[in-house]
């Protein structure tokens, strides 16, 4: 049996933040819990190769860097599930904006369930 460590970012995002799918991408994410939210970028050898999944970061991180919105601050986690090699770049910003907006409704809904649960 394993003993269990501290919850890493990417472990709370999964078990407890939103998770919005399509196509090859999985995006989880949650409010961050300090000032700035961060981006965590998890992709595999799935992905593509090395000169792929360095040029998907770069794409990611100029798409979802800012989150939702710049003044609260979302901590994201981008999964590739598939290969990704052969998309074009354009397809690939299209998608993960895509992908973004459609996280940002989500929390957006989940926030507003909780204040209506909460009070």
């Amino acid at each position: 049996m394993r003993k269990a460590g501290p919850e890493t970012p990417a472990i709370r995002l999964r078990r407890h933040g939103v998770r919005v799918s399509g196509g090859p991408w999985t995006l989880c994410g949650d409010r961050a819990r300090g000032a700035h939210g961060q981006l965590i970028l998890a992709l595999g050898r799935a992905a593509g190769g090395a000169v792929t999944r360095s040029r998907i970061r770069r794409i990611a991180r100029e798409v979802l860097g800012h989150g939702c919105d710049a003044t609260g601050g979302t901590d994201l986690l981008l999964l590739a599930r598939g290969d990704v090699s052969r998309q074009p770049r354009r397809q690939v910003r299209a998608s993960l904006a895509d992908l973004l907006s459609r996280f940002c409704a989500a929390l957006a809904r989940r926030e507003a369930d909780r204040k209506e649960t909460h009070g």
